[in-house]
């Protein structure tokens, strides 16, 4: 796949290792603007590019699929997909970033789709920080809802609270 049709003038396509460096600069600058207000400052700088990079790397699974979307020369935003990690007879978004500045163009909305378009699962579930609003928000209108679970996750020694959205298809 060369990439699909465009979204909020991006188009998308599938990942590959050498995107590495570039899915790690829309994780990091993504999370520095989602979670100004949930974590301090120190730990949001501390977010090191490099070790998003080998991550990414080290997290490649065939089981997984990772789209970008991209314009010319810079990707805009990333989607991580797959098997569910508590039921593997449903499906997971793991992680979805777009650019602070390309947010509200649609470009997460094509992304959410391209992802979830080729999972084979009577439902799709995410986890969401339950303090990140915009997010929330953006996953409600999707048609993603609360399904009750919660959990949480430590990031430099921080503690957030998250909750599980589920979207039947």
């Amino acid at each position: 796949m060369n990439g699909s049709e465009p979204a909020g003038g991006a188009a998308i396509r599938p990942a590959t290792a050498a995107d590495a460096a570039a899915v790690a600069a829309v994780y990091v600058r993504s999370w520095r603007a989602a979670y100004a207000e949930l974590l301090p400052q120190a730990v949001l700088a501390s977010l090191d590019e490099v070790d998003w990079a080998r991550r990414f790397c080290s997290r490649r699974d065939p089981a997984r699929s990772t789209l970008l979307a991209f314009t010319p020369g810079r990707v805009v935003g990333v989607v991580m997909a797959g098997p569910d990690r508590q039921d593997p007879l449903l499906a997971e978004i793991y992680a979805i970033y777009v650019l602070p500045e390309i947010q509200g163009q649609g470009v997460g909305a094509a992304l959410l789709d391209a992802a979830i378009a080729p999972l084979d699962a009577a439902a799709v579930r995410l986890w969401c920080a339950a303090a990140n609003n915009n997010s929330r928000r953006f996953y409600e209108r999707r048609g993603f809802v609360l399904d009750g679970a919660t959990g949480s996750y430590e990031i430099g020694g921080h503690r957030l609270t998250t909750v599980r959205y589920t979207c039947s298809r």
